[in-house]
């Protein structure tokens, strides 16, 4: 993936996506050619907090995901708030047509899928899957848990690195991204603008600062401030 510096996610940004993500488009490599699966997922941090944990699914096991030989790493998407920017919204564009763009956040992980059959690991994860919707699989019945559990594997990819981006309209003035941030609150996306307001109106106020600062600097006899 494409990243300029301006549009790398911080490590916090990170984390958080991969908490709040609820479902990973999972491709893999085979020798007849790539296969993406979109799946329902759990985060499970590294329990010594030196990595990025692993990612946790379940497939039914007619399912050929996890029986087909691999080449190389999986890579799991994750998608964060996305939407569409009118180029109207920016005050700078305001005076003439300008060019409309996408703003989103998105995390790559990458890593080697285990296999995991053991009841008891699967039985855990879908617990824990089930809780964090609001479901407990303590109150359905024994035995149709158990023959849940026969007609599902669990899969668990664990996390070697990332790459991830934020393109939120970080590189463009304080003015055109709290315009930006207005009209996409307008529509009713209010997880793109909660993310433009943490990530870019930081980014652009300090980038305006740098700008201005530069300038100055360029222009004897001009006082900073």
């Amino acid at each position: 993936m494409y990243i300029p510096r301006h549009f790398a996610m911080n490590p916090a940004r990170v984390t958080e996506l991969l908490q709040a993500a609820t479902t990973a488009q999972v491709v893999t490599a085979h020798e007849d050619g790539p296969a993406a699966t979109l799946l329902p997922l759990l985060w499970r941090p590294d329990a010594e907090g030196e990595g990025w944990g692993s990612l946790i699914f379940h497939v039914a096991r007619v399912n050929p995901l996890w029986k087909r030989p691999y080449l190389g790493e999986a890579l799991a998407i994750l998608s964060g708030p996305e939407g569409y920017i009118h180029a109207d919204w920016f005050s700078s564009q305001q005076a003439s047509p300008g060019v409309s763009t996408w703003n989103y956040a998105t995390v790559h992980a990458y890593g080697p899928l285990v296999i995991h059959e053991d009841p008891a690991w699967v039985l855990a994860a879908s617990r824990q899957l089930s809780s964090r919707h609001g479901a407990d699989l303590d109150l359905v019945d024994p035995d149709a848990v158990e023959k849940m559990l026969r007609a599902i594997v669990g899969i668990e990819l664990r996390i070697t690195r990332v790459e991830a981006k934020d393109k939120l309209s970080q590189n463009r003035s304080p003015e055109d991204v709290q315009g930006a941030i207005d009209g996409v609150r307008a529509t009713g996306n209010e997880s793109l603008a909660d993310a433009m307001t943490e990530v870019s109106v930081p980014h652009a106020e300090a980038r305006y600062r740098l700008l201005r600062d530069l300038g100055q600097r360029k222009r004897p006899g001009v006082p900073r401030t």
